[in-house]
């Protein structure tokens, strides 16, 4: 069988370029998609102009040889045409939730509900979205974009914001955090959530679809271990009022520590005041939350594969055979840089929350 090629296809607007037919002649494309960066980024080197202007659509899909697939969808945001060549920069879709600035009060609404409304608002739609727990209430204002507050309901829960390839928005937990809404709660919850999917990504995807094997589809790697940032997370409501009920409004009590939620062991502490955590439960679920969020940064791995224009963030993955053991494990895809050019080929770069170290 006869090795397929890399392959693209760009299109800004009514402008379209292929391998087939490579309008404006690409010399360097390069997409990065971050679950801890707001809006996903695509960056087209040009040796000729085309017609472009800020604000028309941008889609890239890549692959090999016909088999593409779409990595990026969003809009440009800048041009610069000078005389080594043509140069475009493209925002992905949550760009739009990040220019929302609206004011709006939720009652009795679950977490997912409250994103959900922003996401319409900002004129986008939504994949996946948790619903996580009810808020008695909870409050948006125009002093922060409206992606400031999802993301801050995505840290409380340990959740993960971002768009897929289409540009839908997401919003649910992965890894060791997605049973903190099953009744798996606090640190026991945490930890069995990271073996178990540790255990999937191993026994299901090493050699398989999402797994990679060094000498074959894994170029390079490398892994990362820190300590967690924070070893115990404390919440407090502004107002602990879950002895009188949610609805109420008590701004004083003689006794914190029983309207305190708590998760995690060790040092250091952090210590939280939330207004939303306005019970007991919800102080605890914040804080699970919290940690989790805080944890999945100390454990990551590296990777360098050949072109997998099929890789989503979220994806579970495996590296195997790495002569450095270190480098071999599992967890999920949490950053993925497609570059593609005349010098590198299609070469894919992920960053992947390794799990197992937590």
């Amino acid at each position: 069988m006869a090795a397929l090629n890399p392959a693209f296809q760009i299109t800004v607007g009514s402008a379209r370029s292929s391998s087939a037919n490579p309008v404006g002649m690409p010399r360097r494309l390069t997409v990065e998609r971050d679950m801890n960066v707001p809006a996903d980024s695509c960056e087209l080197l040009l040796a000729q102009a085309v017609g472009a202007e800020p604000g028309e659509e941008v889609r890239v899909e890549l692959g090999m040889g016909d088999d593409l697939k779409r990595v990026f969808t969003g809009e440009v945001i800048e041009v610069r045409p000078s005389l080594e060549g043509f140069r475009l920069r493209a925002l992905g879709k949550m760009n739009a939730l990040l220019k929302l600035r609206v004011s709006a009060v939720y009652e009795g609404r679950p977490a997912g509900d409250i994103v959900r409304d922003l996401v319409r608002r900002a004129g986008l739609s939504y994949g996946k979205l948790g619903d996580g727990p009810t808020l008695p209430i909870f409050y948006v204002d125009q002093r922060a974009s409206a992606y400031r507050f999802a993301r801050d309901l995505a840290e409380r829960l340990g959740y993960e914001l971002y768009t897929d390839r289409e540009g839908k928005v997401m919003f649910h937990a992965l890894g060791a955090a997605a049973g903190l809404d099953s009744g798996v709660g606090g640190l026991g919850g945490l930890a069995g959530g990271a073996a178990g999917a540790l255990a999937g990504a191993a026994g299901a995807l090493t050699g398989g679809a999402g797994g990679y094997r060094y000498g074959k589809e894994l170029l390079a790697g490398g892994a990362r271990r820190a300590a967690p940032a924070w070893g115990k997370v404390e919440v407090s409501g502004e107002s602990p009022a879950s002895e009188h009920g949610e609805g109420t409004s008590h701004f004083l009590t003689a006794n914190r520590r029983d309207f305190r939620g708590a998760a995690g062991d060790g040092e250091p502490v952090r210590i939280l005041i939330d207004p939303a955590a306005r019970t007991k439960e919800l102080a605890d679920r914040f804080a699970a939350g919290y940690l989790a969020t805080a944890r999945r940064g100390a454990g990551e791995l590296f990777a360098t594969v050949t072109g997998r224009a099929s890789v989503e963030l979220g994806d579970p993955v495996s590296l195997a055979d790495a002569p450095d053991k270190s480098v071999n494990g599992g967890g999920y895809v949490r950053a993925v840089r497609h570059r593609f050019g005349g010098r590198a080929g299609f070469v894919t770069d992920l960053r992947v929350a390794a799990e197992d170290s937590q």
